[in-house]
């Protein structure tokens, strides 16, 4: 039970040994899930960015050999639930649990008062198991730290903790067509901003998905100093060797690494030669 933002190693680890243990028991493995966040729901006034919406979210769980995904929202009623009600109308009642696995973190019910010991003390009949904290290079995988990674632009990390790429969809939109006048013609993806959190500023080696096939790209994240004088942060993908028009279609953006701040060129000159070394950079990269 969780909001399992990330769907990443520490989560993994989680998931999989529940699917073990109902192999082993031969019965069904369930992960119960949010479709909206708790800390937006107790906070109204924040806004508590996803590594993964909902359908990403899904998609990553889809993936893997769960029976089942029950996703719930999180309103005045769960909010309000107190473990023993959570787990006697819920999780016996309804799904006739049996055996529970428990992340390091992993609480449920009002005030988050459920949790391990909690089972293990009221309810003798059900089997609790508590998974250590898990660890990469010694450091502890949390979506926390996950979204500082990807806040401060350190994808390549963010990416091993996930145990997946970082990305982002939306659908292709006009915008200035001043990447076609240079010769960088770029798709302007339209995206929720109060729904992902986005990697700090700067241009990103990525690979864009458009219609189920991959395609080498750079993409600049920013306010495009160089050519506008705006706080509106955009995010746009030069494809390589790519010349199709895209406008309006869906395509996602995967983050492989950060090439660079964002910088002001004072001359077009001087930002058409730094994207031509952007791109020779994207290129090698894409070849190692």
């Amino acid at each position: 039970i969780g909001m399992f933002d990330g769907v990443h190693l520490g989560h993994t680890s989680v998931i999989n040994r529940v699917i073990e243990i109902a192999k082993e028991k031969n019965i069904k493995s369930i992960i119960i899930t949010f479709s909206n966040s708790p800390v937006s729901y107790f906070s109204k006034d924040i806004i508590d960015l996803q590594i993964t919406n909902s359908k990403e979210k899904i998609a990553l769980f889809r993936k893997t050999q769960l029976d089942y995904l029950f996703v719930i929202e999180f309103n005045e009623y769960i909010a309000n639930l107190i473990p023993s009600t959570f787990m006697n109308d819920i999780l016996i009642s309804l799904f006739k649990v049996s055996y529970m696995v428990f992340g390091y973190d992993n609480h449920f019910g009002k005030n988050r008062e459920g949790t391990f010991k909690y089972i293990i003390e009221n309810f003798k009949d059900i089997k609790a198991e508590l998974i250590i904290a898990s660890k990469k290079d010694k450091i502890t995988i949390s979506s926390t730290f996950i979204k500082e990674e990807i806040v401060n632009g350190h994808i390549i990390n963010a990416n091993k903790l996930l145990g997946h790429p970082y990305k982002i969809s939306g659908i292709v939109v006009k915008g200035m067509q001043l990447g076609r006048k240079l010769g960088f013609p770029t798709a302007n993806m339209a995206y929720d901003n109060t729904e992902k959190i986005l990697p700090k500023n700067g241009v990103y080696y990525t690979i864009t998905k458009i219609k189920g096939k991959e395609y080498v790209s750079i993409t600049n994240i920013g306010i495009k100093p160089s050519v506008q004088e705006s706080n509106v942060v955009s995010v746009e993908t030069h494809i390589l060797d790519y010349n199709q028009s895209i406008y309006d279609q869906h395509i996602t953006i995967i983050f492989i690494d950060r090439i660079r701040d964002e910088k002001k060129f004072n001359h077009l000159n001087d930002l058409i030669d730094q994207i031509s070394k952007d791109i020779e950079i994207v290129r090698s990269l894409n070849s190692l």
